[in-house]
């Protein structure tokens, strides 16, 4: 049987003076041990197991009905592709855990943003999904923008329209969130191009 996990990996993105957990995504095949125990192996992407040891992370468990929970879980014995699996009984009721993808911004680059007569410059994706996305309006204060507004995103020939539902100020700028209301690109493969790409370095530089 095979499962899906997701854990967080703490990332200094240049583009922010703190770190960042940025969500992985992998699935693996186990073999019941005990009740709360699972030998793990076969693990997609290759060589994540390596990011487990001693760490939590999460499972997503199925259930009747194509439902699922998403439950606890703690890597132990990382060896030779396997891995000890302890899992927890505490179940997570967000399951935006697994409809999110967070990206440190200048790995997915630098965007221009209009609303209206006014132009800004230096506008990055934190996180996006399918429907709404997580950007950071780069040295800008509350007031610039508001609640409501619609913006429209600019990198190179890509074009977003998005409508902001809320925002807050940060150390690095104004952080803005807001829903896909329009893209004149595939954003399912334009999320998935900079995940992938994500992924092969944090393996890379953990091989």
């Amino acid at each position: 049987m095979r499962y899906d996990g997701i854990i967080f990996d703490k990332v200094k993105c240049s583009k922010f003076k703190s770190f960042l957990e940025l969500p992985l995504l992998f699935s693996f095949k186990v073999r019941k041990i005990s009740e709360n125990e699972l030998e793990a192996y076969n693990f997609l992407p290759p060589g994540i197991e390596n990011l487990l040891s001693e760490r939590e992370f999460f499972i997503l468990e199925l259930f009747n009905g194509g439902r699922f929970n998403i439950v606890k879980a703690y890597a132990k014995e990382v060896k030779d592709g396997k891995c000890l699996i302890i899992v927890g009984d505490e179940v997570i009721r967000d399951r935006r855990l697994f409809e999110r993808f967070s990206f440190c911004p200048e790995e997915v680059g630098e965007f221009t943003l209009q609303s209206g007569s006014t132009t800004l410059k230096h506008i990055f994706i934190l996180d996006m999904s399918l429907k709404g996305l997580k950007l950071l309006l780069r040295g800008q204060k509350r007031g610039v923008i508001k609640k409501g507004e619609f913006l429209t995103l600019i990198q190179e020939r890509k074009v977003l329209t998005v409508k902001v539902l809320w925002e807050e100020e940060k150390r690095e700028g104004l952080v803005v969130g807001g829903q896909i209301l329009k893209a004149n690109f595939n954003v399912m493969k334009f999320i998935m191009r900079n995940y992938v790409s994500h992924v092969k370095r944090l393996l890379f530089r953990n091989a």
